[in-house]
């Protein structure tokens, strides 16, 4: 770190966990493993840090035009291997992990797929892949809610159903749902990526599947892919006897049929990219919306009117429009500060180096890493007054200009992320049909505690009581 400190940076050094280890801390002692982050903030802001993870030299840059410069200069980068080299065998060659010329041209392949039209026409899928789920609860049970479960089954089959349309319900692998072992399987191989295997056995020795429960996660990741090609397969099989108009074409007739100047896109990208969607759509979504109900239970005047807004401007007999989700206005808001105050996702993947450059003034070495902090901004007290106080009205004031980097929860510049509209619509419908089916409450005596392993979340389930609305027909 030597190079850094002549240049005047703050430079922290922990040995094996390096930055990690102040979540760690700040889970110990104050129950939220990005408390050291927001105080920081607060209390002692600065443009740039020097820290470690593992034996990386990581860079974070606060300063908002530090981080301008770094998005808009991608090119100087690429995603650093060791964090996702446990999950390639699942993710193949997908949007998250390509780089240079070949993400470029995922990412316009996918951009063209994913145009405003597309995402206009699937938002009645979403809307009865959210009522039919949340009242399928009816036949279960309605004590005991966990609610992250219910609203990731929804954000899973919505993914799964743009890319596969309805006939991915047919499809089962150990009796189970498509979407449900494939969420399984990325839990399985997050926990393994946190586990002292890892760094002792190695990438290499736990994907030949040597020993028995390494195995096992393989053959799930084969058996998984084996059905994503017999549906791709029997997709084809069907498009050759029938054709359908553009607007009933979901995601795989889009993607079958693309043949720009980048040329066919393979089945295996196909899969890449499904597996790459859920990935970040069902996890991050599901997240958003609980935590959303989360603040709703805590703050009951912002709920009652979130429900008024959601009675006048949504009409759940009716097939939801774009424009009708634009006219939640305070929804939206009450979205945004739920991003602001506990984002998903706290930051990007390490970015390495791949060549010595300039951020501002700061000297890179290649083969260092840099990183960005999402939350440090949202609780700069020069971007967001009382930044500890959830106020979902910040966002309603008119004549308020916030500086577009310091608010960056789906990334930003040439890689931000592609499904954040998505996102946004989803959480929408969701609250909505969710306030008008059911009053709900959560525990009394839940305690909030903040974990950050893959993704910053509750360490323990949050569990709702439901009640039928009498006035919903189910």
């Amino acid at each position: 770190m030597g190079h850094y400190r002549k240049q005047g940076l703050p430079c922290v050094f922990f040995p094996l966990l390096g930055a990690y280890k102040d979540c760690l801390v700040a889970f110990k002692e104050h129950g939220d493993a990005k408390h050291h982050i927001k105080i920081k903030a607060q209390t002692q802001p600065e443009r740039i840090k020097v820290s470690n993870l593992g034996p990386e030299v990581m860079i974070t840059p606060y300063d908002t035009a530090l981080i301008k410069e770094f998005y808009l200069n991608s090119d100087n980068y690429i995603k650093d291997p060791i964090f996702l080299e446990l999950y390639s065998k699942l993710l193949g060659k997908g949007l998250l992990t390509s780089e240079g010329n070949k993400w470029k041209a995922q990412r316009k392949i996918l951009s063209n797929a994913f145009h405003f039209g597309f995402l206009k026409a699937i938002l009645p899928t979403v809307q009865q892949t959210a009522r039919e789920t949340l009242a399928e609860l009816q036949t279960i049970s309605l004590n005991d809610v966990n609610v992250m479960d219910v609203f990731q089954k929804i954000t899973g089959e919505v993914v799964g159903k743009i890319f596969f349309g309805e006939q991915l319900n047919h499809y089962k692998i150990e009796d189970k749902p498509l979407t449900l072992v494939l969420a399984e399987i990325m839990t399985q191989i997050g926990s393994l990526n946190l586990s002292a295997e890892r760094p002792l056995l190695g990438t290499w020795f736990i994907q030949q599947g040597i020993l028995p429960k390494h195995k096992r996660i393989m053959n799930r990741i084969y058996n998984f892919k084996d059905v994503c090609r017999s549906i791709i397969t029997e997709r084809k099989k069907i498009r050759s006897e029938t054709k359908v108009d553009q607007a009933s074409k979901d995601m795989l007739d889009l993607l079958l049929e693309y043949n720009g100047e980048e040329g066919k896109i393979e089945e295996e990208e196909i899969i890449d990219q499904f597996v790459t969607f859920f990935m970040a759509g069902m996890d991050t979504t599901g997240h958003l919306v609980t935590m959303a109900v989360y603040f709703l239970e805590k703050y009951p005047e912002f709920k009652a009117k979130m429900l008024e807004e959601v009675k006048t401007h949504y009409k759940p007999q009716e097939k939801v429009d774009v424009d009708d989700l634009n006219k939640l206005e305070f929804t939206t808001a009450f979205l945004k500060e739920t991003l602001r105050m506990v984002s998903p996702v706290p930051g990007i993947l390490p970015r390495k180096a791949i060549k010595d450059h300039m951020l501002g003034e700061f000297h890179i070495r290649k083969g260092d890493c840099v990183g960005i902090d999402y939350f440090y901004n949202c609780f700069n007290e020069q971007y967001f007054k009382e930044t500890q106080k959830f106020n979902p009205g910040r966002w309603l004031e008119k004549e308020k200009n916030f500086d577009a980097y310091a608010f960056i929860p789906f990334s930003a510049g040439p890689r931000n992320c592609i499904g954040q509209h998505l996102a946004l619509n989803e959480s929408r419908i969701i609250l909505a049909e969710l306030l008008h089916m059911y009053e709900f409450s959560l525990k009394k005596d839940y305690e909030m505690k903040l974990v950050f392993s893959f993704l910053y979340e509750p360490e323990k389930a949050i569990l709702a009581d439901l009640d039928v609305k009498k006035e919903i027909s189910l």
